[in-house]
């Protein structure tokens, strides 16, 4: 009888001994499951802070609803260095489960500081603040070109100063043309229509970075830092009611944007990603493999391929592009050291360090003459600077002009 009594013991033992195995595995499974929910949804929330000013984000705690309810998040900004800031989301499920997403981020409000030159650099306009400014560098003299009337802020640059008309783009504003001097001085045109009427699942308010034009017929490429992509227009209208942005990879955050003469050819910063994009004219991609295409509809195709420099040339994220007349090198920044990228035979050099008074206003958009001999860069605290890149044993040279 006591065997019998001990063999159920023993049994009833087992028993309760494999039910807390499948409630603990039930439990780890749940926990499993609410992690990766955690996961995607801190990883969400994190690119949906991204776009946001940051006068309008709201850090704290957020209780989600569906299809994540009982779901918690939240999110955290603090600074970290040189106007960069550390964003950071926490999810943290029901059963416990917990992940974080983060990134280093600026303000994509702070605008981004358009400048522009002529061939031969001798006459720059930058953007400061509301004010367009000249430059006059045989003279060296500035002058104060005036404000858009709707009092926009910083924004991106387009054209050539000394031809009368260029673009000034301006953060949620949509671009505006200048003319210089006809019908008369300092003359601005109606800003065009809104990219985004309307907000969707698809489409956000557009918030422009930088700009670039062809050269004679007006046409004009925008890049949009919400929607992660590109706007073309011809002038007077935006081509498409449509972004055009890649999705095999997907473009991240545009800076700088640099076409050629004939726009058949557009690089653009990708902050996200550390690399440089481009997008192709139907004309300009017959040289390439099909496979490293992916469709732009009537614009051409975007090239599949990341390009960046090797690892130990420690470039950070692009910013200010420029290219010589022909095309044949790529210039970019990444706010700390000058770049050149050869697209024909894939080189990229670092031609210099900047000095950090430069770093520390900045450094945002960038021009350079039709050889690439040199170099003026403007930044978000609104200042100009002259680049001589290095020239046998002589270093990078960089000179503040303006204040």
């Amino acid at each position: 009888m006591l065997e019998v009594q001990v063999s159920l013991l023993l049994l009833l033992l087992v028993c309760l001994y494999l039910m807390s195995l499948f409630a603990s595995g039930q439990r780890h499974a749940r926990r499993s499951i609410d992690y990766s929910k955690c996961t995607m949804l801190a990883h969400r929330r994190l690119e949906e802070a991204r776009t946001v000013p940051f006068e309008k984000l709201a850090p704290g705690l957020r209780q989600e609803s569906e299809p994540n309810p009982g779901f918690n998040t939240t999110l955290s900004l603090t600074p970290f260095e040189d106007g960069l800031y550390t964003l950071q989301v926490e999810a943290v499920a029901p059963s416990g489960a917990l992940a974080r997403a983060f990134c280093l981020t600026s303000d994509p409000a702070i605008p981004f500081g358009g400048v522009i030159s002529d061939e031969f650099a001798h006459k720059v306009a930058w953007v400061n603040g509301p004010d367009l400014m000249g430059w006059d560098d045989q003279t060296n003299t500035s002058s104060n070109l005036g404000a858009v009337g709707d009092a926009r802020s910083g924004g991106g640059l387009a054209g050539r100063p000394g031809s009368n008309f260029f673009w000034r783009g301006g953060g949620k504003e949509s671009p505006v043309s200048f003319l210089e001097t006809l019908p008369s001085p300092g003359t601005w045109s109606a800003a065009l229509p809104a990219t985004v009427a309307a907000v969707d699942n698809q489409r956000a308010l557009s918030l422009f970075t930088g700009l670039a034009t062809d050269r004679g017929t007006g046409r004009l490429v925008a890049a949009d830092v919400t929607n992660r992509g590109l706007w073309f227009s011809n002038g007077s209208a935006w081509s498409s009611a449509q972004v055009s942005r890649p999705q095999n990879p997907p473009l991240g955050r545009p800076a700088g944007i640099v076409c050629d003469p004939a726009m058949s050819l557009v690089w653009i910063a990708d902050t996200d990603f550390q690399c440089l994009r481009k997008l192709l004219s139907p004309e300009g991609s017959a040289a390439y493999p099909a496979a490293d295409l992916e469709s732009a509809g009537s614009l051409g195709n975007w090239h599949r391929k990341r390009f960046r420099p090797p690892a130990t040339l420690g470039m950070g994220s692009p910013v200010g592009l420029a290219m010589d007349a022909q095309g044949w090198a790529v210039f970019v920044h990444d706010r700390a050291r000058l770049y050149r990228f050869v697209d024909g035979t894939g080189d990229w050099a670092v031609l210099g360090e900047f000095p950090p008074e430069l770093r520390q206003d900045l450094p945002s958009g960038m021009t350079t003459d039709r050889f690439g001999t040199v170099f003026f860069v403007t930044t978000e605290r609104g200042s100009l600077w002259k680049i001589r890149p290095p020239v046998g044993a002589t270093p990078l040279v960089a000179t503040k002009l303006w204040p």
